[in-house]
């Protein structure tokens, strides 16, 4: 039990020493762009994803992307579905889940146990990643997990080149915007919360985005109208989704992004080859 509990701990919380190691773990892991993909979509485009998948975010979340002819990725955690998170809010239940996913939105990868990759080892995380895509097969028998996102953003070399063997992508939660080159090992994120950013920053990273004819993907988790730390008003989410539609941006999942960009096809490339 001790061991789990350190593999589900914040590794952005506890003594220094430890935030700093795992600051330049973080660093050196989002340097090092092991699985490269040119930017090849012919316009710029938004991403909205929602981690650990608050119920209000299937429920609220969801249907803000739907008025806008949009769906987003949610990232599961499996092993906590249908329980109270920290603060006492439900997280969704697999009916929840169901209803997101049969709506045309992207289910995806989160552990099972929103375990702190880092610390564990690759065998473990093995597990991890088998445990969770068992569970979420009760949303339905053919869903398949395709890409990943990093619990607390928590990333190392060593877990992240296993990674990219298993997913299409992995996303991280560096605060750019994807341009040029994307690093499907650590795609770049910005975090949608009140707590961190406000209409005019939307506005600004949107515009730029145009211009850059990048990809820019949202992570948040809640959404309320008084959001946790980590989560979005629905205000600002649908002016969010809204902005970004009226700027010309493709409104996509992150699986529909990756087959935009070219990824999809270069994995099919991959598999040809070696097969």
């Amino acid at each position: 039990m001790l061991v789990l509990a350190l593999q589900t701990q914040d590794p952005n919380t506890g003594s220094l020493p430890a935030r700093l190691t795992g600051m330049a773990l973080r660093f050196v892991a989002r340097q090092f762009c092991s699985k490269p993909l040119a930017l090849r979509n012919a316009q710029p485009m938004v991403t909205f994803t929602f981690d650990d998948v608050p119920a209000s975010a299937c429920e609220v979340g969801a249907r803000i992307l739907e008025q806008h002819g949009a769906r987003g990725t949610f990232y599961v955690a499996g092993g906590s579905c249908g329980t109270a998170n920290p603060g006492g809010s439900p997280r969704a239940s697999i009916d929840q889940l169901r209803k997101v996913w049969a709506n045309g939105h992207e289910i995806g990868c989160h552990t099972y146990s929103h375990s702190a990759i880092r610390y564990i080892s690759l065998h473990e995380l093995g597990l991890e990643l088998d445990r969770n895509q068992a569970a979420l097969k009760k949303i339905n028998s053919s869903i398949v997990l395709r890409n990943f996102a990093y619990p607390y953003g928590d990333m190392s070399i060593r877990t992240k080149r296993y990674l990219e063997t298993r997913f299409d992508s992995c996303r991280s939660s560096h605060a750019r915007i994807n341009t040029t080159v994307a690093d499907l090992g650590a795609l770049n994120a910005w975090p949608l919360q009140n707590a961190s950013l406000d209409r005019a920053k939307i506005a600004e990273l949107i515009a730029q985005t145009v211009q850059s004819r990048g990809w820019l993907i949202f992570h948040s988790h809640d959404v309320a109208e008084q959001p946790s730390g980590y989560g979005v008003s629905p205000d600002l989410l649908e002016w969010a989704v809204s902005t970004a539609k009226r700027s010309g941006c493709a409104l996509t999942t992150t699986a529909e992004g990756l087959e935009l960009i070219g990824g999809a096809a270069r994995k099919e490339r991959l598999a040809a080859a070696t097969s």
